[in-house]
């Protein structure tokens, strides 16, 4: 078509559909539209009817055959096409087109020309017709319909998609509407609006339909596609300073940032990002969870997550060194049970009865007894001999000065443990090694300056722990010194409860004779029977025998060695101290 003949063509078309009512838009899509006539008269008003605007047969025919050549160049529909010269008129008057503007035009109520809106929603969503400008709204034409049209050009709607435009450009213009609203002052209903309108037109976009298939709102969509985009630079998002761009209303900030400070938002419901923690003089930042990676990445996930490399918050089987262990057979025996179940067929099958009879899945284990006593070095061999990498907790990290955070650092140990479950292909163990603190009875709420504090976030970092344990679904192990503080809250909740005793005789001398190969069987019976040790306390032993030798170059006889032993224990006979001597 020549370019004389097109504008020629779109000229008269819009001279004759605007405010031409439903008559000709009834011969261009023929039972698609509700009759209903809107030109008025006072009479005709008074009697109930209303009239169409007096157009000719031979006029509607001309728009019809028109219409079609119009469709027929910009590989249209008929009904499209008419849509794209309401466009075009909008355009021509220096403005941009919503759906509303198409009522106008042809001068009929909103629902008359409702079912046209599925052909307007796949103009915008085929590219046709683009989002407009922060200052402007709606819609405008796409560039290459605008040449095509205007130059006689040849169209093919190939045109219309960038084919390197994706999800990274995508949020990055999301992004782009943020900022314009912070620095233009444009109200935050606009933001949104825009930002849906993008939506819109990229719904054809994976990333976009999974998206929307999350059921969340526009603003914390939004907000999504905000952190994707920060962390494709490489940075957090910080929270304050986002939710100022995003929003006009102080009280609007201040409501939903406390939503994310109890990490009540849905963004963290659904998993999708995780709070940082609280520096001091820095801004609380938001970043994406492995879940939110993946969801935003997807074929590029593995560019991101270095797949290869062993997640730095294992501690994976090959890492933990093989170590012999002697119990007593009572011990071994519940350790034998409690191994077993961690076997990956017997452990799947175990979660899988007790879904079935509504059981809590999780595997929850205490190891308690004297220290020194073999529980740590157990969960770490348990580990090893059922393939399963330990997430080692540390307990003095989950506590802080500051008022709050604490809670949220150990409800961070839960999700961040949830996540390591998703990604690894055996569940890891959970240790909390040494968690006397976090299991012992819960404080009473003291009258003492800051001690009702100290109580409230003692007691509300144990309700998280029991919270957590009763939806766990991998494996915990706690090792406590002090069994006596248990809180009974907590008893119940540890599926298995197993006591480690200071091995037996029999049990000490294989311990002395599994670290000191070269003692006769006589000399280990010797030290075990004479001195009450703990697999640990004969590992400190032991340790001083080989710096001996390394000093020395000689082995200590069994004279030699009870010299050690009788230091090992603090207030023995033996026993060296640091005081000061008496000067009387």
């Amino acid at each position: 078509m020549k370019k004389e003949d097109i504008l020629q063509t779109l000229s008269y078309l819009a001279l004759k559909m605007e405010n031409s009512g439903t008559r000709i838009l009834e011969a261009i899509a023929p039972q698609t539209l509700v009759h209903m006539p809107t030109k008025f008269t006072r009479e005709s008003h008074r009697f109930g009817f209303e009239d169409e605007p007096d157009i000719s047969p031979q006029d509607v025919e001309n728009v019809v055959e028109r219409i079609k050549c119009f469709a027929k160049f910009l590989s249209l529909n008929p009904v499209q096409a008419s849509l794209m010269v309401v466009a075009f008129s909008r355009k021509f008057q220096d403005s941009t087109i919503e759906w509303d503007d198409v009522r106008q035009f042809f001068e009929v109520k909103g629902m008359v020309i409702l079912p046209l809106k599925k052909d307007f929603d796949q103009l915008v969503k085929n590219h046709y017709l683009r989002p407009a400008g922060m200052r402007f709204g709606g819609f405008e034409i796409a560039p290459c319909v605008m040449d095509a049209v205007m130059n006689g050009k040849g169209f093919a709607p190939q045109d219309l998609k960038d084919l390197h435009y994706d999800r990274y450009k995508f949020v990055h213009e999301i992004s782009d509407l943020i900022e314009q609203r912070s620095n233009d002052s444009f109200p935050t209903p606009m933001l949104f609006e825009k930002a849906a309108d993008l939506e819109q037109c990229n719904a054809d976009m994976t990333f976009v339909q999974q998206v929307l298939k999350l059921r969340i709102d526009i603003e914390e969509r939004v907000l999504l596609y905000e952190i994707c985009d920060d962390f494709l630079a490489g940075g957090e998002t910080g929270i304050n300073c986002t939710l100022k761009d995003m929003y006009e209303s102080p009280s609007t900030r201040f409501r939903i940032a406390k939503q994310m400070m109890d990490e009540r938002h849905p963004l963290q419901t659904l998993d999708l990002v995780n709070l940082l923690p609280e520096r001091m003089f820095s801004e609380t930042g938001l970043e994406l969870t492995e879940k939110g990676k993946e969801l935003f990445l997807e074929e590029d996930f593995a560019l991101f997550a270095s797949t290869k490399k062993k997640n730095q918050k294992l501690l994976y089987p090959d890492q933990i060194p093989e170590k012999q262990m002697f119990y007593d057979e009572e011990l071994e025996r519940q350790l034998r049970l409690f191994s077993r179940n961690l076997e990956e067929g017997k452990f799947a099958d175990l979660q899988k009865r007790l879904e079935e009879k509504s059981m809590p899945k999780g595997i929850v284990a205490l190891f308690h007894g004297q220290p020194g006593t073999g529980k740590t070095e157990t969960a770490m061999q348990i580990a090893k001999a059922t393939g399963r990498a330990v997430c080692h907790v540390d307990i003095s990290a989950a506590k802080t000065c500051w008022y709050g955070e604490s809670q949220k650092l150990v409800k961070r140990i839960f999700t961040d443990y949830k996540q390591l479950c998703e990604k690894e292909k055996l569940k890891p163990i959970l240790l909390f090694n040494e968690a006397d603190a976090l299991l012992s009875n819960r404080q009473s709420i003291g009258s003492a300056p800051g001690s009702s504090s100290v109580a409230q976030t003692e007691n509300a970092i144990q309700n998280i722990i029991l919270e957590e344990m009763e939806k766990l679904e991998g494996i915990m192990i706690a090792t406590t010194n002090l069994i006596d503080n248990l809180d009974p809250a907590f008893e119940r909740r540890f599926l298995f409860k197993i006591r480690f005793n200071n091995p037996t005789v029999e049990a000490k001398q294989s311990i002395w004779k599994s670290k000191l190969d070269w003692l006769s069987d006589e000399d280990s019976r010797v030290l075990a029977e004479r001195y009450n040790f703990s697999g640990g306390e004969i590992d400190n032993v032991v340790r001083k025998i080989t710096m001996s030798e390394v000093l020395d170059g000689t082995r200590p006889d069994l004279a030699g060695i009870e010299e050690l032993c009788r230091h090992e224990k603090i207030g023995g006979k033996e026993s060296g101290g640091i005081g000061f001597r008496s000067c009387s």
